[in-house]
């Protein structure tokens, strides 16, 4: 028997009682962090299941209206001592800044794009769609979102990420998709993605040049459907088109942003009077239409003003 544990443990742990209580130290600190860690994590959950922004315009200690995360923090510090104590005598590391945040928010994408890898490796069919769009710098991003069918026979539909383009020509956006595509379906299983979705501009559904097709070239499987909420929005778009009023109704409303636009002196008696800019219209949007009728609905008086002004 004493041969059996002979040099199973180190000899500093056998010998030295201090070397004992420095290892139940530092386990009891690790799980007191690991602890305060998971209470910020779970404050950062929060925020996202819930669709709050988690930080504010004004974050300093003064703000009447600080960011959420740090009131969701407090709150939670008022019913934990362990975390309340962390806050009040943190020297190095409180975990409330922006880089431990974005840091926290960078791991819980990662966990969520792996699992959604994962299950879309195990299905037996995918199917992608995207789309550009541009996010409040005005740089050009395209959205990629992954159809399948998970283990439990049902259809999920995830949202990937946003990938960053340095151009919106063909070959930059098959390039972008084939790299992520590459990392979601390995070479053996190409054959898997079935269809591709994508709006209707040439760069995208070009038969010899266009996105669809270049990516078709890769993964043979992959069939061009147009995607079906511009599919609905033209629709909807040539059905109203036939009646006039609602045609009629729809070119006024345009016509609002357009008048105004086109002259600095209409456009600063808008902002004198009215205090709010007009959204223009666009033909393939409905949140645009939504948003220019919201506006001109709520700003109505307002408006006469503004016109019996000019």
């Amino acid at each position: 028997m004493s041969l059996e544990f002979f040099g199973k443990r180190g000899i500093g742990e056998q010998l030295d009682a201090g070397y004992r209580i420095g290892i139940r130290r530092h386990n009891e600190e690790v799980a007191k962090n690991r602890h305060i860690l998971s209470r910020i994590i779970d404050s950062v959950k929060c925020c996202g299941a819930f669709e709050l922004a988690s930080r504010g315009h004004d974050e300093s200690e003064r703000s009447d209206n600080p960011e959420i995360f740090h009131g969701l923090v407090d709150f939670v510090a008022s019913l934990d001592e362990v975390l309340k104590e962390h806050l009040e005598k943190a020297t190095v590391f409180e975990g409330t800044s922006k880089a431990v945040q974005n840091e926290l928010l960078d791991c819980m994408s990662s966990v969520v794009k792996e699992h959604i890898i994962q299950e879309a490796r195990s299905s037996d069919f995918i199917s992608i769609q995207a789309d550009e769009t541009t996010d409040i710098a005005t740089q050009c991003q395209l959205v990629l979102v992954l159809r399948y069918i998970d283990a439990k026979s049902n259809v999920q539909e995830r949202f990937f990420e946003f990938i960053p383009l340095h151009s919106t020509t063909a070959d930059s956006i098959a390039a972008a998709l084939q790299e992520r595509l590459a990392v979601i379906l390995p070479g053996d299983q190409k054959h898997k993605l079935i269809s591709q979705a994508y709006d209707g501009a040439s760069v995208m559904r070009g038969a010899t040049a266009g996105v669809q097709k270049k990516i078709q070239d890769v993964y043979p499987n992959a069939h061009y459907i147009h995607c079906y909420a511009h599919r609905l929005s033209r629709i909807m778009q040539q059905a109203t088109s036939l009646m006039p009023k609602v045609s009629l109704f729809f070119a006024n409303l345009g016509g609002f942003a357009s008048f105004f636009a086109r002259s600095p002196e209409r456009t600063d008696v808008l902002d004198q009077v009215v205090a709010r800019r007009l959204p223009t219209s666009s033909r393939v949007r409905w949140n645009f239409h939504s948003r220019a009728v919201s506006t001109v609905f709520e700003h109505r008086e307002d408006l006469l003003c503004c016109f019996e002004t000019m």
